[in-house]
Parts: C-alpha cells; structure tokens; sequence
C-alpha cells in the first residue's frame, strides 16, 4: 500500500515539475507573462520544488514528505489566489485537482512518515 500511494505522490509531482520545466524551457525563464512577477516566480520554482521533492521521497522520505506538503499547501493557497483575487487563472480545474491531490497528501501522509521513521530507525 505504501509503494502505490508513494507512486501517487511522484507521479503527481514529476507531472507538476515537468510541466513547468517545460513552460520554462519552451516559453523562456519566467514564461507567465500575465501574472504578477511573484507569481511568475513562484510558479517558475515549482519546476525545480516539485522534481527536488520526488527526490526527496525516494531517498529522504521524512525530508520528502515535509516538502511535498509545503508545496502542495502553498500551491493550493498561491493558486486559489490567482484564481479568486487575481482572476489570472481562468479555469478552476486545475485548481480542483490540486486540492484533491493535497486531501489526498494530507490523508496519506502518516504512512509514507511512518515507514520513513521505521526505514531510518
């Protein structure tokens, strides 16, 4: 059970980081012209925060776990934003799965800690 929702988690994430990998090598550094420069930049980082973070959960799962939470918290928060206050992000489908797959962290998070504590102990 563990190796299945750990596979959740790091496609999720590769799917997220790749995609702005992508926006930033195909569009240029910071390819989000029509948001604000904060926004630009955080959703440019997430291209290195959410591959950094798969890394993290195959080699430092605690370490992994934590990131991964912080991202997904944040992306949720940062996005709700752009979407509600800032109207930048015009579809909230992408919004919606995010905030699925952040219940889904959070619900799932205690079993990738536990066997990271066992696998470390």
């Amino acid at each position: 059970m563990v190796k299945i929702i750990l596979g959740i988690w790091c496609v999720c994430l590769i799917v997220g980081g790749a995609t702005h990998v992508f926006d930033n090598v195909y569009f240029g550094l910071l390819p989000y012209k029509f948001a604000p420069l904060w926004l630009n930049i955080y959703w440019s980082a997430l291209g290195v925060l959410d591959l950094l973070a798969v890394f993290l959960l195959l080699k430092y799962r605690l370490q992994g776990v934590l990131l991964t939470l912080a991202i997904m918290f944040s992306n949720v928060v940062v996005n709700s934003i752009a979407y509600y206050s800032l109207g930048v992000i015009l579809d909230a489908w992408s919004l919606q799965l995010q905030t699925l797959f952040f219940g889904f962290c959070l619900g799932s998070a205690f079993l990738l800690w536990r066997t990271g504590i066992l696998k470390h102990a």
